[in-house]
């Protein structure tokens, strides 16, 4: 195993494609499916997304792409918004991506410049970011105009009804610039506009454009010079502590929000090791670390080979409607789809130039269990639709997570039957049996898989046993108590015996 992976540091996708996968994989898919299993050693699993189709710009009658930057779904009317940035415009489509509409010119509506006569044209510099809502029947489309240091709120004919810049506040350094990357907007209409250069969190605004402050920020990597500084500041004088470099939060890079309103953020670093993957509440505290996720590790497991860090680098996230996170491996070109309780469900893409594989994938959206994504140098959209196995893992779990443990029960049972690597469902099948009181059978899924699952099941199996025997047990038990009080009172008797005998013989 430790071979394997070794192999798996310098690529993951060679080590699995071995010939053990040709009953998993099928010819036409450019990449191999592969998980991995509870001890994170990379095993072959069956794919549970497949390509559809590629469209480019040329197909949907919008001309050639210049590097697509991010893509939005709506997800109530089915369009599909894509930043093609250094064309400096909006290509609007839908799911069937035959035809498309173009935003590029926009203008300050009369409730922006308060002066009906006054019509003012603006266009797109360097557009990275989107994102679209619904608000009083009216369709509100947020951009991150970057080189234009703005984000601005447009309708759908481009009339901009607000633009948040740069905040003019004491909590914004002035020498930091304004160039937004990303946006989401939460169902209050507040605005949140990811900065690369901002270590402090998401930049906010309320929905008339005043800045809230920072959201979100991730914590200070607990590195050997972090420490190192903070015994230094114990003996250090106010001078001294500001002449000395701060330690600073890795910044963020990406975000979503999903139905309830949760706000979800990503950090692009390979050598970060928290705060990867967070799940903001309103108040901008991470709620997995309330469920234990702390410092988890997403992407592929990180190794290092030759001196090189073979780690994931996350730079996009997307939430599905049923609580599904995907994560878009840049480094990898991988995406990774995990369950609303963080299990590793599916990884599939690669780096490459055939279908399914990308050369510089930029963002992910879903939409009616399609999965699309954009690469930024092939100009391309990469439609994966889900397979029959993917939407009987997908069903299965999410049993499982609303603790419907019986009733999934037969979905894992014929996950096995297609793919004996797929870790979850021995989990899966572990927790089916032990709620149902089988705790042998439990032990024996749970053993696969599941150390902590093992030894629970153990525990009852072992009281199983002793509830099952103890009448046995303590008939037994009496039996000897009976057998040693009458070999006690045999002795006894010929103890006196020989002693009465020994006393007659000397004539006592």
């Amino acid at each position: 195993m430790p071979l394997f992976r070794k192999i798996g540091a310098v690529t993951l996708t060679a080590a699995v494609a071995v010939s053990s996968l040709a009953s998993v994989v099928s010819a036409d898919e450019a990449y191999s499916g592969y998980n991995y299993d509870w001890w994170n050693d990379p095993v072959p699993s069956q794919n549970g997304y497949v390509v559809d189709r590629v469209v480019t710009g040329v197909d949907m009658g919008a001309g050639a792409f210049n590097e697509l930057n991010d893509i939005f779904v709506d997800q109530e009317t089915g369009k599909i918004y894509l930043v093609d940035t250094n064309n400096q415009r909006i290509v609007i489509t839908d799911e069937k991506m035959e035809t498309s509409s173009v935003m590029d010119t926009f203008t300050y509506s009369d409730e922006f410049t308060e002066e009906q006569s006054v019509i003012k044209k603006t266009t797109l510099n360097s557009p990275k970011g989107i994102f679209v809502t619904h608000y009083k029947d009216k369709t509100l489309i947020y951009i991150a105009d970057s080189m234009n240091e703005r984000v601005i709120g447009c309708y759908e004919d481009g009339s901009i009804f607000h633009e948040y810049t740069k905040p003019s506040s004491d909590l914004y350094e002035s020498d930091i610039s304004f160039r937004p990357t990303k946006v989401v907007v939460d169902n209050a209409l507040n605005v949140y506009a990811v900065i690369p250069s901002i270590t402090n969190g998401i930049v906010q605004f309320s929905q008339t454009g005043n800045f809230n402050g920072y959201y979100g920020a991730n914590r200070v990597e607990t590195t050997a010079e972090v420490l190192q500084n903070a015994f230094y500041s114990l003996f250090m004088n106010r001078e001294q502590m500001r002449a000395r470099q701060r330690a600073v939060a890795i910044e963020i890079a990406n975000c979503d929000i999903d139905d309830e309103g949760f706000i979800y953020t990503v950090t692009s670093s390979k050598s970060a090791n928290k705060d990867i993957l967070k799940k903001l509440n309103p108040a901008g505290e991470n709620i997995y670390l309330n469920m234990g996720f702390d410092n988890m590790q997403f992407g592929d497991v990180p190794m290092y080979y030759n001196g090189s860090n073979f780690a994931s680098q996350i730079d996009d996230v997307d939430v599905d409607e049923n609580g599904n996170v995907f994560l878009l491996d840049f480094t990898k070109k991988r995406i990774f789809q995990y369950s609303d309780e963080l299990d590793l469900e599916f990884i599939f893409g690669g780096d490459g130039n055939q279908k399914g594989l990308f050369t510089s994938p930029t963002a992910i959206e879903n939409l009616n269990k399609k999965v699309y994504v954009t690469d930024g140098r092939k100009n391309t959209i990469t439609v994966f639709k889900l397979t029959e196995f993917g939407g009987m893992v997908q069903n299965a779990i999410e049993m499982f997570n609303r603790g419907l443990y019986q009733e999934a029960k037969e979905p894992f049972e014929e996950i096995l039957l297609r793919d004996a690597n797929y870790w979850f469902a021995y989990v899966g099948l572990g927790n089916a049996y032990y709620t149902s009181g089988d705790h042998e059978n439990a032990m024996k899924y749970f053993y696969m898989n599941s150390k902590g699952g093992y030894n629970r099941a153990f525990k009852e199996y072992r009281m199983d046993m002793i509830r099952q025997y103890f009448n046995v047990f303590m008939i037994v038990v009496l039996i000897i108590i009976a057998v040693a009080i009458v070999i006690s009172s045999i002795r006894k008797h010929n103890k006196k015996k020989k002693l009465k005998a020994a006393n007659a013989a000397n004539g006592r």
